[in-house]
């Protein structure tokens, strides 16, 4: 028997945000009482709340969100658990580790979701600010194994917006992105840790787009 479990953030007023992306607003525009009938407006980014990131992003040749080949979007999946429960760093050396205690093993073309636990304080100032991060070598390691996506529980993969001097670089994004892996950020994994699923990512077909909001499904055999 297979169960369908969501993955995403809902889209809506007041959503976590980095501090360089523009908020979300969700209005009604045609409301029962006035109108009767109800229509909204939606303002979003392209990079708030569960959403992919295409190569554009931090690549200046990249390509955009309806580049994406749908193979992509659907496909195989592992979600490896790696409890952080402070901002501490995830290297090369750990996902080998946790993968060889999973007795899993990955292949070119899988996708990789990291579940940290701080799925568990979305909506907190500290997933914002104080998130557990990828380190350049663990994104490289990633790239490395040509995996089509890596999905992560915060916010972003990169090291934490409170903690970032003058001048950060996005190695993260740029390893992943550059090598053709896509980012997926701001999931909800704390069902499917130590699972592997069917993947489905519905990013929204912006044209040009250098990411989407996305509903994410997994699907548990």
């Amino acid at each position: 028997m297979t169960r369908t479990v969501d993955l995403s953030r809902p889209i809506e007023s007041g959503m976590p945000r980095a501090r360089t992306i523009p908020a979300a607003e969700v209005v009604p525009t045609r409301t029962w009482e006035e109108h009767r009938m109800r229509a909204m407006q939606l303002s979003i980014p392209t990079h708030i709340g569960t959403h992919l990131d295409a190569p554009s992003h931090f690549v200046e040749d990249g390509g955009t969100i309806d580049d994406v080949p749908l193979a992509t979007l659907v496909g195989p999946a592992y979600c490896l658990d790696l409890h952080r429960p402070r901002a501490d760093p995830i290297t090369a050396a750990d996902l080998e580790a946790a993968l060889s205690a999973a007795t899993t093993a990955l292949s070119p073309g899988d996708a990789l979701l990291l579940r940290t636990g701080w799925d568990e304080r979305y909506g907190s100032a500290a997933y914002v600010d104080e998130h557990a991060w990828l380190t350049p070598d663990a994104a490289r390691w990633c790239a490395d194994r040509r995996l089509r996506l890596l999905g992560v529980d915060t916010i972003t993969p990169e090291y934490p917006m409170g903690l970032r001097g003058p001048g950060y670089r996005h190695e993260v994004h740029g390893a992943l992105l550059g090598a053709g892996t896509l980012i997926l950020e701001n999931l909800a994994l704390h069902e499917i840790a130590g699972r592997w699923v069917t993947l489905f990512v519905g990013a929204l077909l912006v044209r040009g787009g250098d990411g989407a909001p996305a509903r994410v499904l997994a699907v548990l055999d």
